[in-house]
């Protein structure tokens, strides 16, 4: 005798099943991604900070 219970989970959330599913190598690409996101704002920051200061021009 078959019951009718479902297959599956109707009703899980996009967002579970991207945290279900996530892989080992697109978290090592994203923190690659982020780590050179930090290093670029921080070179631009230190571009702005070696700049001499010139008043009265």
């Amino acid at each position: 005798m078959k019951t009718n219970e479902p297959i599956k989970k109707v009703g899980e959330s996009t967002y579970s099943l991207l945290v279900h599913s996530e892989e080992k190598k697109r978290a090592l690409f994203e923190t690659i991604v982020y780590g050179l996101v930090i290093l670029s704002a921080v070179a631009a920051i230190l571009q702005f900070a070696e700049q001499p200061v010139l008043f009265g021009r």
